[in-house]
């Protein structure tokens, strides 16, 4: 045996390959690779006696006694926040050292529940209590009989969901509850988020994982040890754009402001052009562009009279001091009426009846709709005092619009397709708060303040030999001109099929030029129009497809990927029952295989919607 620096060594070593392998590294870089080899050997091995141990680990960090399992991070979304958030926890879990795998529920395999002993789940919720489509099959799988015993695993939920609905955040709610019965154990309690999603999923982040490295010790990291040589040279780091949101949007000059309908339409549906030169924004067809309203001065008036308080009174929010006006035209949501108001305000109003509304989902849903907070302070008087107003009252939320260009066609712009919204309810004139704030109150060279929404799930094929059939009524034909203007510039191959309903042919064919010169040149392969309103029996997309059931379902069998955009209640489920009834006539199908069949268009991404 030879030795190095008194120290014996076995056989097959000497002093001189060790100097050869070690002569360029640091103390620290030393001292890790013995931690390193001692880990290695005490795995395969079982742990060192004192005797056998080198005296250098003595400053190796000791084993953990217990190590984090990995933790599976689930996500169910829709439009891609849910997937945003994991991914967001994914790295915070990563910073710790900690093992994480990230699975979207649409690809989880259900038998894998069994052996999982932490998971953290990110839910949202669609409507009024809905999953996401990726989130459906886990969700059934868990209320059904096949739902396995859960003692040994520990979990957390994080719900996405808006309080506008009654039945906000109600996956989250049913995921964290059922778990609970199947006998898992909670890392934390659920959190619920509203639109606002942002700082309490931060805050919930940090939480839940202070909880898991406090329960367990995590295993140490190779990694997070690297020896410095290794790191790559410093580069001059260039400045990141800026990341505009809720808190910070970009101000977009308006380019143009066009009235899309004829004269004598029974809707307002306006085309607004947007400057984006110098702000950095990015999208992609299938995303949204959310926009910053502003109330109307009518409805801030007909508040302040309801409350019985002066417009000049003022109030704090956050570090600001505002006049209350001020503060209700711009920061407080007033044409939309939700269930936490109403909770908030009952606290402070004494009504028997308020208190009965809340107690029964079947009262409070259609008393919610079409109510403003002027009826609720009119129904419900109460005393009031400025700050405790807007403390009551839901920050106001921006509006999201289904994108309408490409900026491969249409370079720093971007493009919407906006219906105003204006109705009489309980003896009141009401309007949307921002579909009006475009048409009305925005002009030519006005300023907007915008954001962009991205949709993961609402994307066209990355294969552009790919065919696609669009389904739009409406203002939901506003992506469908963004996925044929993008196809166009990218010369995609594949065959564009747009199927469009309005009321009206003379009034109400949104975009009738563009379309019928695509339709020309070949670069929309077929475009069937239904105008409900133009004959004694009422026809609508969904007729449409019926009628052309056998080229629908020669395009799907041929890989084509469906899109549906519009409203959910009065287009969303129609189209789905009209696409089940063609696969059943031309597939040859019983009523459960072909809903099996549209199902699985969902699962896998090629049936998408951008409903509301």
């Amino acid at each position: 045996m030879t030795s190095l620096q008194g120290t014996t060594l076995p056989a097959g070593l000497d002093d001189a390959t060790l100097q050869q392998l070690s002569g360029n590294l640091t103390e620290q870089q030393l001292l890790w690779i013995s931690g390193y080899f001692y880990g290695r050997y005490a795995a395969g091995n079982g742990t060192a006696s004192p005797q056998t141990a080198p005296a250098s680990t003595a400053a190796a960090p000791a084993p953990a006694t217990a190590p984090v399992p990995t933790i599976t991070v689930l996500f169910g979304s829709q439009t891609g926040n849910s997937k945003k958030v994991a991914k967001q926890l994914a790295d915070a879990a990563t910073g710790r050292g900690l093992k994480v795998e990230v699975k979207d529920m649409n690809d989880y395999a259900t038998r894998n529940l069994a052996q999982e002993k932490l998971m953290l789940v990110v839910v949202s919720t669609q409507g009024e209590g809905d999953p996401p489509v990726s989130a459906e099959e886990l969700h059934q799988f868990l209320f059904s009989k096949r739902a396995p015993k859960l003692p040994e695993l520990r979990y957390s939920v994080l719900a996405l969901g808006d309080k506008s609905y009654v039945e906000f955040c109600k996956i989250g709610r049913d995921f964290d509850e059922r778990l609970a019965e199947l006998g898992a154990q909670r890392i934390s309690d659920r959190v619920d988020c509203d639109v606002d999603f942002e700082a309490a999923a931060e805050e919930w982040i940090e939480a839940v994982l202070e909880k898991i490295t406090s329960e367990f010790a995590p295993a140490p990291a190779a990694s997070a040890a690297a020896p410095a040589a290794s790191a790559p040279a410093a580069v001059k780091a260039e400045p990141a754009p800026t990341a505009y949101s809720r808190k910070h949007p970009w101000e977009a000059r308006v380019l143009e402001s066009i009235q899309l309908n004829g004269r004598g339409s029974s809707k307002e549906t306006y085309h607004l052009e947007l400057d984006l030169v110098g702000s950095g924004l990015h999208y992609e067809p299938g995303d949204a562009l959310a926009v910053v309203p502003v109330n109307e001065d009518p409805l801030v008036e007909e508040v302040l009279k309801a409350a019985r308080l002066p417009e000049g009174e003022s109030v704090n929010l956050g570090t600001e001091r505002l006049p209350l006006s001020a503060a209700l035209a711009n920061r407080r949501e007033l044409s939309v009426l939700t269930r936490d108001v109403v909770e908030r305000y009952a606290a402070l109003a004494p009504h028997a009846q308020l208190q009965e509304l809340l107690t029964d989902t079947k009262q409070l849903q259609p008393y919610l709709y079409g109510r403003d907070i002027a009826d609720l302070l009119t129904d419900f008087p109460a005393e009031l005092s400025a700050q405790t107003l807007v403390e009551t009252l839901r920050p106001l939320p921006s509006r999201a619009y289904s994108i309408a260009s490409s900026l491969l066609a249409h370079p720093d712009e971007v493009h919407l397709t906006v219906g105003a919204v204006r109705y009489e309810a309980f003896g009141r004139r009401k309007q949307g708060a921002c579909s009006t704030f475009l048409a009305d109150r925005i002009a030519v060279d006005d300023v907007v303040k915008v954001f962009v929404e991205h949709n993961e799930y609402f994307k066209l094929p990355q294969n552009t030999d790919t065919d696609i059939i669009m389904v739009g009524a409406g203002t939901g034909v506003a992506p469908f001109r963004a996925f044929v203007e993008e196809r166009v510039e990218l010369g995609a191959a594949g065959r564009n099929w747009l199927l469009f309903g309005n009321p009206n042919f003379t009034t109400d064919f949104l975009y009738q030029t563009e379309w019928q010169q695509y339709l020309k040149q070949g670069k929309l392969s077929n475009l069937h129009v239904a105008f409900s309103r133009d004959q004694a029996e009422k026809i609508y997309v969904q007729n449409r497809l019926l009628e052309n059931s056998k080229e629908v379902y020669g395009w799907l069998e041929n890989g084509a990927h469906f899109y549906v955009c519009g409203d959910k209640v009065r287009l969303g489920a129609a189209i789905q029952t009209a696409l089940t009834e063609v696969v059943q006539r031309e597939g040859g199908l019983g009523a459960d295989a072909a809903a099996d069949y549209v199902r699985n268009l969902k699962k896998q991404r090629r049936y998408l919607e951008d409903v509301y």
